[in-house]
């Protein structure tokens, strides 16, 4: 992802999107026989923006903190759960 993209995506609200045109990360599947990073890819692929999403019919936005867990490690997190 390049640093356009990823700011693009980290600008992008509800109010840019159609529900219908969010991914719904419930019915996303990873392989996990692959490496993390192989497993972030796969993930980027499949969901496009990974801030805003769907759970189910839930719209969600995600963001974090400066002083929180980085994206990094929460996405690794996420991953490593699925």
């Amino acid at each position: 992802m390049t640093a356009e993209e990823h700011r693009k995506f980290l600008a992008q609200d509800f109010d840019d999107v159609k529900p219908e045109e969010l991914a719904d990360i419930t019915k996303i599947r990873i392989d996990r026989d692959r490496t993390v990073e192989e497993k972030k890819k796969q993930y980027l692929r499949k969901v496009g923006n990974p801030y805003l999403v769907k759970v189910g019919n839930t719209m969600v936005k995600i963001r974090f903190a400066n002083n929180g867990v980085s994206f990094e490690d929460a996405f690794e997190s996420l991953l490593l759960m699925s």
